[in-house]
């Protein structure tokens, strides 16, 4: 009996080993083709695509519509699954593969109209430009039109749907998602007018304090730059606050619900802005003055919520004097960060406030909105939702003159959800956004700015970027370096954009745009360097609102710190300082929350690490785990009394205004904060301190053991990359998705900014880094988070991750000597009628 079943289960191993190796035989026929010759359609000649040691494409052609043919074709060798997913993002058609689970993500994505958006944007772009798109998506589908069934991406295996063909719209659709994502001020609107409901625009205010007058801005004087307005003061920019939005639901609360059901990736998407303060993304350049040779250097971290694969896609294009290398987006034909022969660019985020909510009066029909005094009809926009295994569901998106009402959308998916209680619905909310508008130009900017020269051209393809408003940092060969923050920012009628306005008055209209040539700019400064990290682009007595939320300049602080006074200036030196993780903001809080600390037993050990502790936020330090934990537990310690366990939640992730509103509140000599409403006694801020102290000791303890002297901080902090799309499977996650202990936090350099839904976990991150040298020697220099690669089975789908997490680059190679060295792949396109074509 025993031996028999011995022999079963051999016999089971062994079809089970069968079964797995024919499974990875078949998994393995998805990996692209990287060496041999292919016949297309859609080229006009030749195109050599040469993987380089590290998987990086080059792609050598005759003209730039060939390259940009190149580039599409090896975006869907490496990531057509990521493409394909963005898209369905963008168009509102998930439920078409993934069922009811994602129509309530659906109904809010089409209700905002992204695609409509995108369709109405290609509606206007220029002949050129479109053929330059035409061009990649022709690339695109000449790669989907040769693979089918097992050669797909195993997620089209798995959800049993293959690819349409793509178009110019998609393009479009996914830069639309982009700007979304890095434009996240109508959260931070409804928060303020949660805040208010629950404690008064006074408390509201202490809670969410503004920007120091003299904190620091990237142009330090506006008559650098710009026209100034001495008579404009604080008074003048912030208009009364209309009082808040009628019902008993927490706004933020009913979006948050609403978009939470269906992919973790697309809520993560959608309510990025909502959940935590969008921080990380550092840019800086420094003349010949301060290099080692005599010309400019330049590094960028942009950062982004973290995903595999990588938001980001390195890649080199050549095609005569069209040669341009860096970081592009996977969907989009043009090197969005990067260098060419002759100037190099990166990009922060402006955090600029170009959305706008709008409290509509409508009637009781429902199909007229009050505004000025007349009854004005509401735009009804058909839209149907194809789902998978159910009926289709029939919209009438509701749009008024500011733009769609949101409301519609998240009242729906509240009704429909089956949570419990209900929540009350919100009154209609109208979204203005700069994305919306039809004449967005985005795209054709960037390949401009692709093909620029100099100065004046960089500038001039400058001037048709729309959103997302970025900090632009300039270098060219020549040795000039400069700074632009180009962008579609509204000048209002009355306000700053900060609450929800009404929309029924006409008080509080958009009336312009901010002129292009005074938006914040910089040439050759006399500093010689320029420092970009999502601070205020300009200083107090800038005469237009850019906007108001921009997070406390503790990274710009530090980078200027480490640039200042510096000669002979090196790629390594640049790359320490984008591995830094000094916290300034630790420097400023940390004696405070000491002073107000009482001696306990059982925090009297952290308090010794603490006490000897120099602010480093390093991946190996106890003292660092102590003081992040610590932090994270004080918010809600000292407002939930105040704002209910969820509304405090909502505000604990705003990083910058908690750490203003802790100074002034522990700075204090008497708080009212501090005292527990729900209970008789009074309490002070130092046993809120101590006790948040004794909760963050008690919770690493748990995490970490009793020995305090052997935490670490990255024992609890970590970077994680879910898998877009299969995430949520946890079968798949293993598989899939992948995290790496790391250092730093919010306020450092190398930001390593935690999830307050999820205690220390880290999810944004510096997705693409890279440091380019201007002189001859052209030490440049960059890599991504994860991988060049979509294809779990690749060896490069993770390639990248450790070199990642220890700030380590790969070479920018350029020259095509350095290429073919230890090349990996060399694959020919060649068009279908190119017979003669070696």
């Amino acid at each position: 009996m025993r031996q028999r079943l011995r022999k079963a289960a051999l016999a089971a191993a062994v079809g089970l080993a069968v079964a797995i190796i024919g499974l990875a035989v078949y998994a393995r026929r998805s990996l692209p083709d990287i060496d041999g010759t292919v016949t297309v359609t859609g080229l006009s000649g030749a195109v050599d695509i040469i993987r380089d040691a590290d998987s990086i494409p080059h792609i050598v052609a005759e003209n730039v519509a060939d390259a940009l043919f190149g580039l599409g074709y090896v975006h869907a060798q490496d990531r057509l699954w990521q493409m394909e997913f963005q898209r369905r993002i963008g168009h509102a058609r998930l439920s078409e593969i993934f069922g009811e689970a994602a129509l309530s993500q659906d109904r809010f994505l089409r209700t905002v109209g992204f695609g409509r958006a995108a369709r109405a944007a290609w509606d206007h772009t220029p002949d050129w430009a479109q053929q330059r798109v035409n061009a990649y998506v022709a690339g695109v589908n000449a790669f989907i039109a040769s693979h089918r069934g097992a050669r797909l991406p195993l997620e089209f295996t798995a959800l049993r749907f293959e690819p349409e063909p793509w178009s110019g719209v998609d393009v479009l659709v996914w830069i639309k998602m982009m700007a979304w994502d890095l434009s996240g001020n109508y959260s931070l609107e409804l928060l303020r007018d949660d805040l208010s409901r629950s404690v008064g625009a006074e408390r509201m205010q202490q809670l969410m304090p503004p920007y120091a007058a003299s904190g620091l801005s990237i142009v330090k004087h506006p008559g650098q730059c710009c026209p100034t307005d001495p008579r404009r003061s604080e008074e003048r920019r912030r208009s009364a606050a209309p009082p808040p939005i009628a019902g008993k639901s927490s706004s933020l609360l009913a979006l948050e619900r609403s978009l939470s059901e269906g992919h973790s990736t697309v809520r993560d998407l959608l309510l990025g802005g909502a959940l935590t303060e969008s921080l990380g993304s550092n840019n800086w350049v420094v003349d010949g003055t301060m290099s080692a040779t005599g010309k400019p250097l330049l590094a960028n971290d942009p950062h982004l919520s973290s995903k595999l694969p990588s938001t980001w896609y390195l890649a080199h294009l050549s095609a005569g004097d069209f040669d341009v290398i860096g970081a592009t987006l996977p969907g989009t034909p043009a090197i969005a960060l990067g260098r060419n022969r002759f100037i190099a660019w990166g990009a922060t985020n402006v955090s600029a406030d170009v959305e706008d909510l709008y409290r509509e009066r409508i009637d009781d029909s429902g199909r007229f909105a009050r505004f000025r005094g007349t009854d004005e009809a509401l735009t009804l926009v058909p839209e149907v939702i194809h789902v998978k295994g159910a009926d289709p569901v029939h919209l009438n998106v509701r749009v008024t003159r500011h733009g769609p009402l949101i409301t519609d959308a998240i009242n729906a998916n509240n009704a429909n959800s089956p949570r419990s209680p209900k929540l009350d619905p919100l009154p209609p909310l109208a979204l203005r956004w700069t994305s919306l508008d039809a004449d967005d130009t985005t795209l054709p900017a960037f390949l401009k700015l692709n093909e620029a020269r100099n100065w004046n051209e960089f500038t001039a393809a400058l001037r048709d970027f729309v959103v997302p408003s970025q900090n632009f940092v300039y270098a060219d060969v020549e040795g000039h370096i400069g700074y632009y923050a180009p962008g579609r920012i509204p000048i209002r009628a009355a306000g700053d954009g900060a609450v929800p306005l009404d929309g029924s008055a006409g008080d509080n209209e958009w009336i312009g745009w901010v002129p292009f040539d005074e938006l914040p700019h910089l040439y050759d400064p006399p500093e010689h360097f320029i420092v970009t990290a999502n601070h205020r682009p300009a200083a107090d007595g800038y005469p237009y609102t850019l906007g108001v939320d921009w997070p406390e300049p503790y990274r710009a602080s530090r980078i200027t710190e480490l640039l200042k006074g510096r000669t002979n200036l090196t790629p390594d030196d640049f790359a320490r300082i984008q591995a830094d993780t000094v916290s300034l903001q630790s420097k400023q809080l940390l004696p405070l929350l000491l002073d107000r600390v009482r001696p306990d037993v059982t925090v009297n050990g952290a308090l010794e690490l603490l006490g000897r502790w120099d602010g480093d936020v390093a991946a190996g330090s106890s003292a660092a785990a102590v003081f992040e934990a610590w932090v994270l537990k004080l918010p809600s310690a000292i407002v939930a009394d105040d704002l209910g366990a969820r509304l405090a939640s909502s505000y604990d992730g705003r990083f910058s205004f908690v750490t203003r509103f802790l100074i002034n509140t522990l700075g204090a000599d008497d708080s009212s904060w501090c005292d527990d409403a729900r209970t008789t006694a009074g309490e002070s801020c130092e046993e809120i301190v101590t006790t948040a102290l004794r909760q963050a000791v008690t919770d690493l303890s748990s995490r970490l053991g009793s020995d305090m002297t052997r935490w670490r901080w990255d024992a609890v902090h970590r970077a994680t990359f879910p898998h877009q799309g299969f995430d949520a499977v946890r079968l798949l996650r293993r598989l899939l998705s992948r995290s790496v202990p790391n250092g730093g936090d919010w306020s450092t350099v190398n930001v390593g900014s935690v999830s307050t839904d999820q205690p220390y976990e880290q999810r944004s991150v510096a997705g693409y880094r890279s440091i380019i040298d201007l002189s001859p020697a052209n030490d440049s220099r960059f890599i991504i988070d994860v991988g060049q690669s979509g294809h779990v089975l690749s060896p490069y789908y993770d390639s990248f991750l450790e070199d990642w997490r220890e700030v380590r680059h790969r070479k920018m190679r350029i020259d095509r000597a350095q290429i073919e060295e230890g090349a990996i792949g060399r694959l020919k396109l060649r068009p279908i009628d190119g017979r003669n074509l070696n």
